[in-house]
């Protein structure tokens, strides 16, 4: 095992991407119905349009990012990725001397907007956390325990660091 990906679900490109897939559905349904229905319309107009959407919505719904921990070389990067280009530098990756598993619970509230659909209600984090120098290096959020715990034994297992099975809460409101 030499690497470590953490892909950032919290990171704000979760529109772009919702918007990425309605552009290439709506591309999609263009060609579609101008395949199957007779339409007016210049055919070269139909791809353009069509293919445009396609396009963009291709470009949109490939945003991601996290962090890329490499232990061999003991280094990190944290990422974003448009389509295959990765854009990051390499930083190296300080002595960690100690990993801990938080469990974060809070209340969320969402003022209605009239377009998205609110969720109120109480919201648990998993969060691996990486100390280096005894101060906050990294944190990892998972929604599911069983995905931190998974990540928090890779990087264990990477670092050659043992911690303490006990988890930690975090009740913050």
């Amino acid at each position: 095992m030499k690497h470590f990906n953490y892909k950032n679900q919290n990171d704000g490109t979760k529109g772009p991407r919702i918007l990425g897939q309605i552009f290439l559905a709506s591309g999609l349904l263009v060609i579609l119905v101008a395949f199957f229905v007779e339409v007016e319309t210049d055919p070269l107009k139909v791809v353009l349009v069509a293919g445009g959407a396609v396009v963009i919505g291709f470009i949109l719904a490939s945003i991601k990012s996290g962090i890329l921990i490499d232990f061999q070389n003991y280094q990190f990067k944290k990422y974003k990725r448009i389509l295959w280009f990765s854009f990051g530098e390499w930083e190296a990756l300080p002595q960690v001397g100690h990993l801990e598993l938080i469990h974060h619970s809070f209340r969320s509230s969402y003022i209605p907007n009239g377009i998205t659909p609110t969720l109120n209600g109480q919201i648990t984090l998993y969060k691996v956390v990486l100390l280096a120098n005894n101060k906050k290096f990294l944190v990892l959020d998972y929604t599911k325990e069983k995905d931190a715990v998974a990540a928090l034994d890779e990087i264990e297992k990477g670092l050659g660091i043992s911690f303490d099975r006990e988890i930690k809460q975090a009740n913050l409101d």
